[in-house]
């Protein structure tokens, strides 16, 4: 089984694991992002690992599944994310598993917070891994995968940072 089936099966399981005594909170309730699949594989980044961007150094682009978006994971795999921007579709949507939370973000950098299971999506399998020191988008959304998480802004810089510590706004 290759590594983005099983963790598409784990997020299956995480985002059905809900159960009878299970706690959860939500801030405010976001709706779930779409789940693709797909039979033909998506291409995995291969970047060398950095820690951090560093100012000034054009971090490498790597391109979305389509020219109106696409999905990807962060290599620990606690992190999913899907941009779109589409006439009928725009935003960027990010969650972690462990804790489970997600982040929705419109074009104009609003955000939207949800915390507990029921803020969780699964994605499609095959969904490719975006390399730490690298970075995607489409349109005006911008991700860069780093060891800190990851963040994602539109062309105003706000945005927000996700990781295991939490979801912070940026701009």
């Amino acid at each position: 089984m290759s590594g983005a089936v099983a963790l598409g099966a784990t997020l299956l399981l995480a985002a059905c694991s809900s159960g009878p005594g299970t706690a959860s909170t939500a801030s405010t309730s976001t709706s779930a992002a779409s789940t693709t699949t797909s039979s033909a594989p998506s291409p995995t980044t291969t970047s060398s690992p950095t820690s951090t961007t560093v100012p000034g150094v054009p971090t490498p682009f790597v391109a979305m599944q389509t020219p109106t978006g696409g999905e990807f994971l962060s290599p620990s795999g606690n992190i999913s994310c899907e941009v779109n921007f589409s006439p009928t579709n725009e935003g960027a949507l990010c969650l972690t598993l462990h804790p489970p939370r997600s982040v929705n973000m419109t074009l104009d950098g609003s955000l939207t917070l949800c915390t507990g299971v029921q803020c969780l999506s699964n994605a499609g399998l095959n969904t490719p891994t975006l390399a730490y020191g690298t970075e995607t988008g489409v349109g005006p959304f911008r991700c860069v995968s780093a060891t800190t998480g990851v963040t994602c802004t539109v062309t105003s810089g706000k945005g927000f940072v996700i990781n295991t510590a939490g979801i912070t706004p940026v701009g």
